[in-house]
C-alpha cells in the first residue's frame, strides 16, 4: 500500500533539491526540512529499511572525520547511506535519504552512517532507532547555542538511559565526560583510549572542562593529561575511574610532515598504523573508526588499508597547491580543538599563518574562547600572519597579549584580500597554514579557487 504522506514528502524534497542545484549549486538542508513538515515521520519510515540498522556519530570535535573514516571502512562490506556532504541535523538526516530514495521510497542501502550534531543527538535517535552510538567528546563550544557541556550531558543521559539493550555505545573512555554515560546504560559498552602517558608534542596550558567526578563531586586526580580533560584520572573518593579501553593506542609518533604513528591495541590484534593525519585529536578519531568497525566485523587487514589510504575532509587538514606553493587549513572552532592544532604545527621550527575568526550563526556568536587558546606557544615560531574574518580586529587584541606583534595591513576582514596578499609575499619553498572558523573555511575553498582555478588540491 503507497504512504501517500511519504510519497509527496519525497517528491518536493526531489523538487526542491533539483530546484536549488540549479540555481545554486546544490542543498544539504532545504529538501529535508520542507518534507518534514509534510511527513514529519519520513525518517523513522524509511530508516527502517536498513537490514544492519544505523550508526550515529556524535561530538564536539571529530565526528565528521570519524565518520568518514567509518565510511570508507564499512564499504569494503556494506551498502552505507552516510550524510557526508550534508548537514548534521535532522534536516540534513531527512535531506541524505530524499536523494537516496526513489520517489516510492525505496532505498539500496543496508546500513545508515549519520553524523549528528551533539545538541540533537536525542531526536536522531528517537528517529534512527540506532544499533550503535559513538560519543567521541565534549567540550565547550558556541556557549551562546549549546550552553555549558554539562546542559548537553544531561540530554544524552536521559537518552541513553531510554536506549534498548540491543543499542551498543563505543565510548572515549580518556574523557570522564563520556566514560560517566556508561552507567546509564544496560546494553553493552565498548571503550577505546590513549594508553601512552608521554607524547612527543609539546605541552600545552589546556581548558579543564572536567574537574570534579561527575558521579560524587569530589576532585578529580589526574596521572596523565593528554588533551583537554581527556587523560588518565580516577575520583580521589569513590571509585570512578577511567576504565581499560578494549582499543587502545601507545606510542604515538607525531611527524614534522603533519603524518602520524601509532601502536594499535585490542584484546587479539597488535599492530601499526601510519597515517597522513595530524595531531592527538585525530588518534581518536582514528579509535573511534575501528572500534565501531570492529564491532561489524571489519579485518584487520581492510582496517589498517582503509585508514593508510584515507583523505579528510576539506578544511580538516587540506593540502592546496597553488603557484607553486603549499597551504595547509585546519579547522578551529573552540579552546579545545583551537589548542591541538596550535601544538601539531608548532613541531615546525618556523610556520607562515593566516588566522580567519568569524562570529555568523554557524561559528556561534560568542568568540570568549579566543581567551581561552595558547596562542602563546606560537610567538616565538611565526615568520608572517595576517588576520581575517569579521571579527579580526578581536583576534588582534587577542594576539598581543600573547606576544604576537601584528601591524594594520596584517588585518583585513576581507578573506579574499588576505590570501592574495599572503601568497604573492611568500617563497615557494614556505608553506601558508590557514586557520579558519567554520564559515570562514568555506570562503577560504571559494577564495582559493579563485586565486588559482586551476589549484591542485591534495586531500591528507
Amino acid at each position: 500500500m503507497i504512504d501517500i504522506k511519504l510519497y509527496f514528502a519525497i517528491l518536493i524534497g526531489k523538487i526542491i533539491s533539483y530546484t536549488i542545484k540549479i540555481f545554486r549549486g546544490g542543498a544539504t538542508s532545504a529538501p529535508g526540512l520542507y518534507a518534514l513538515k509534510i511527513d514529519p515521520l519520513l525518517i523513522k519510515k524509511l530508516s527502517k529499511q536498513f537490514k544492519y540498522g544505523s550508526i550515529l556519530i556524535s561530538g564536539t570535535n571529530g565526528k565528521t572525520t570519524t565518520s568518514r573514516i567509518t565510511a570508507d571502512i564499512l564499504s569494503s562490506k556494506y551498502k552505507i547511506i552516510h550524510n557526508r556532504q550534508g548537514s548534521n541535523l535532522i534536516r540534513g538526516i531527512a535531506s541524505t535519504l530524499i536523494q537516496q530514495s526513489s520517489f516510492w521510497g525505496k532505498i539500496n542501502s543496508n546500513l545508515g552512517l549519520w553524523e549528528i550534531d551533539e545538541a540533537v543527538l536525542p531526536e536522531a535517535v528517537y528517529n534512527l532507532r540506532p544499533k550503535f552510538i559513538a560519543l567521541m567528546n565534549l567540550f565547550r563550544d558556541q556557549l551562546d547555542r549549546y550552553g555549558e557541556i554539562d546542559h548537553i550531558r544531561e540530554k544524552w543521559i536521559k537518552t541513553i538511559k531510554s536506549l534498548k539493550e540491543d543499542t551498543q555505545l563505543v565510548l572515549n573512555v580518556d574523557d570522564p565526560g563520556i566514560s560517566i554515560l556508561a552507567q546509564y546504560h544496560k546494553g553493552k559498552n565498548i571503550y577505546f583510549g590513549i594508553n601512552s602517558k608521554k607524547i612527543n608534542l609539546p605541552k600545552i596550558l589546556q581548558v579543564v572542562d572536567v574537574k570534579h567526578c561527575l558521579m560524587c563531586g569530589s576532585s578529580l586526580i589526574y596521572s596523565t593529561f593528554l588533551s583537554a580533560h581527556m587523560g588518565h584520572y580516577k575520583c580521589s573518593k569513590c571509585n570512578f575511574k577511567r576504565k581499560n579501553p578494549d582499543f587502545f593506542a601507545e606510542n604515538p609518533v607525531f611527524k614534522t610532515d603533519f603524518s602520524t604513528s601509532f601502536d594499535l591495541c585490542n584484546q587479539s590484534d597488535h599492530f601499526q598504523l601510519n597515517y597522513s593525519l595530524p595531531g592527538l585529536y585525530n588518534i581518536y578519531n582514528v579509535l573511534g573508526s575501528i572500534a565501531i568497525a570492529n564491532i561489524l566485523k571489519i579485518n584487520s587487514q581492510t582496517i589498517i588499508t582503509k585508514i593508510n589510504n584515507f583523505t579528510a575532509a576539506f578544511g580538516r587538514f587540506q593540502k592546496v597547491r597553488i603557484k607553486d606553493k603549499k597551504i595547509i587549513i585546519f579547522l578551529i572552532k573552540n579552546p579545545a580543538g583551537a589548542n591541538e592544532v596550535i601544538r601539531t604545527i608548532s613541531i615546525k621550527k618556523t610556520i607562515n599563518l593566516l588566522i580567519i575568526l568569524n562570529d555568523k550563526i554557524a561559528d556561534g556568536k560568542d568568540i570568549s574562547w579566543i581567551w581561552d587558546t595558547n596562542w602563546e606557544m606560537l610567538s616565538t615560531k611565526i615568520k608572517n600572519i595576517y588576520l581575517g574574518g569579521t571579527r579580526a580586529l578581536d583576534l588582534a587584541v587577542r594576539l598581543k597579549y600573547s606576544n604576537i606583534n601584528l601591524s594594520n595591513k596584517d588585518i583585513y576582514k576581507d578573506i579574499n584580500y588576505s590570501i592574495n596578499n599572503l601568497i604573492s609575499s611568500l617563497n615557494n619553498k614556505d608553506t601558508l597554514l590557514i586557520l579558519p572558523t567554520y564559515t570562514a573555511m568555506l570562503e577560504v575553498q571559494k577564495a582559493l579557487f579563485n586565486v588559482d582555478t586551476k589549484a591542485k588540491w591534495h586531500n591528507q
